[in-house]
């Protein structure tokens, strides 16, 4: 029998011409079934997967692993290596995962048309039909609609390997996973338990050593001013115990102090002192330990709270930005979306909502691309952003202003993103990379704003802070979202989209 685990031993890892060392001293282990790894985005959830599976190669330790295994990673700019063996594969697996992920047989030849959650999806089908002793998956149910979230927990459910599974979407993570890993490089704690039941660990050990650190201060706070106290006490005893000031024939007054120094009573407050220094430095140690603990245990703790940003809004004083007349819009070459009379005003909120592949996206870069033509002050966020766009990110950060800079590493901040930890990286994450685009956005004032699944990728604080900046927001919205919960809360039009026809519903 082959190996049955991944093992992690004294793992070092930093990417190369990175000074900053993204994990020191790991060791981990990962037995059959699923883990799931959690934490902010850029804590070094990605490279630990690819570490576990061998798309990297740790700068010093040992990984063991069995031999088949498969990383299936968050982008999807390119279809699986070999995706052709699977497309035109007849044998009984494959044609059950076709079924049971509907996936089509010519996703392959019009990959570039599909939505990334039709791509997700292909990507998932094709790698479980390699049947992998291990299956590391980022972020399997970005992109996804509803029914299809329903049917990627199904098939990964039914994976009966070594399975790792980074997810934001913490009812898949609960549904599967019976072990946790929570990661914020170059700190990582594994616990024999659900997320939910990790989560509130993490928390909890966050709270309780804050605690013990707060006590720990104030009783060497008390034990300070004794110190003040005793040291002042000592010095009296110190000058009434001198023969300095004592005329040389006042012999009773000399012999006294020969009696205290023989008895020892007059550096009783000197050796009280003594023993106080020595005291206060053992507390000021457990201090500093403490607190050494506490940084672990709050960059552990991924539901603490994140503060939020703010939007530049450049509202425009006209009744409509634009309007659509009854009509069409073209899909592609063979495929027109219907829709009656459309409109967009200047304090408007509005979700696009509809099935994977039904066209969301396509219409918001329609509206975009009209909206530029008028020249308006627009912002346009896309559903993903490729391998170039994250170095291009980096690249415009590099290049501002250092105001600017400034303001764009503060907003990031109170997202929750760790800039060190992106310097740490060779590529900005998908989630640091929306943050750090939204927050150079955010920098121009903004009338109307386009955002296309903006939550993808992005942690549950971040989620949080962005929706609480759009509801201050004082301009026009257009989102598509799979986030029920942030649509509401945001929107109150929303265009839905269903065979090939745009439903206006309040």
């Amino acid at each position: 029998m082959g190996i049955q685990t991944i093992g992690f031993s004294s793992i070092h890892f930093h990417y190369p011409n990175q000074s900053q060392t993204l994990f020191e001293d790991i060791d981990l282990t990962f037995g059959v079934g699923w883990t799931a790894v959690l934490g902010a985005n850029g804590a070094g959830k990605s490279t630990l997967l690819k570490l576990a599976t061998g798309e990297l190669r740790p700068t010093s330790g040992q990984i063991t692993r069995p031999e088949s295994v498969w990383y299936l990673e968050q982008r999807t700019d390119e279809p699986p290596q070999n995706y052709d063996e699977f497309a035109f594969a007849y044998d009984r697996e494959a044609c059950r995962l076709h079924g049971s992920l509907r996936v089509e047989r010519d996703w392959l030849s019009r990959w570039e048309s599909l939505s990334h959650g039709e791509r997700k999806r292909a990507q998932l089908a094709h790698a479980l039909w390699k049947e992998p002793e291990v299956l590391a998956v980022d972020e399997p149910t970005n992109h996804l609609d509803t029914a299809a979230v329903e049917l990627v927990a199904n098939a990964l459910a039914s994976f009966r390997g070594i399975g790792i599974i980074v997810s934001h979407d913490r009812t898949l993570a609960e549904s599967l996973c019976e072990k946790t890993v929570i990661v914020h490089a170059p700190y990582i704690r594994m616990l024999d338990c659900k997320p939910s039941v990790a989560l509130h660990e993490a928390s909890r050990a966050a709270t309780a050593t804050y605690q013990m650190m707060d006590t720990q201060r104030q009783q060497l706070s008390r034990l300070s001013e004794d110190l003040i106290r005793r040291s002042s006490k000592a010095s009296i005893q110190d000058r009434l115990r001198s023969k300095r000031h004592i005329p040389k024939k006042d012999h009773d007054a000399k012999a006294k102090i020969d009696g205290a120094r023989v008895s020892g009573a007059d550096g009783k407050a000197g050796r009280l002192k003594s023993q106080l220094e020595k005291r206060i430095g053992r507390d000021q140690q457990r201090v500093d330990t403490l607190h050494n603990q506490l940084v672990i245990a709050r960059s552990l703790d991924i539901q603490g709270p994140v503060d939020g940003i703010t939007i530049t809004s450049a509202p425009l004083k006209r009744n409509t930005l634009i309007r659509y007349p009854e009509g069409s819009f073209p899909m592609g070459p063979e495929r027109m979306l219907h829709h009656g009379v459309l409109e967009i005003g200047p304090m408007d909120r509005i979700a696009v909502t509809g099935l994977n592949g039904s066209g969301k996206s396509t219409l918001m870069r329609h509206l975009f691309e009209q909206l530029s033509d008028q020249d308006l002050p627009v912002a346009y966020v896309p559903q993903e952003q490729d391998r170039s766009s994250c170095e291009t990110c980096l690249q415009k950060l590099d290049s501002l202003d250092s105001a600017t800079k400034g303001r764009v590493i503060s907003s990031l901040a109170r997202l929750g993103t760790d800039l060190h930890l992106i310097r740490s990286s060779a590529l900005a994450s998908p989630g640091e990379a929306k943050k750090l685009l939204l927050s150079m956005l955010f920098e121009n004032p903004i009338s109307i704003l386009l955002l296309d699944e903006p939550t993808n990728h992005m942690d549950l604080p971040s989620r949080m802070a962005l929706e609480q900046a759009l509801a201050t927001y004082e301009g026009a919205l257009v989102c598509i979202s799979h986030d029920h919960t942030f649509i509401e809360r945001l929107c109150t039009i929303r265009w839905h989209i269903e065979s090939d026809w745009i439903t206006i519903l309040s």
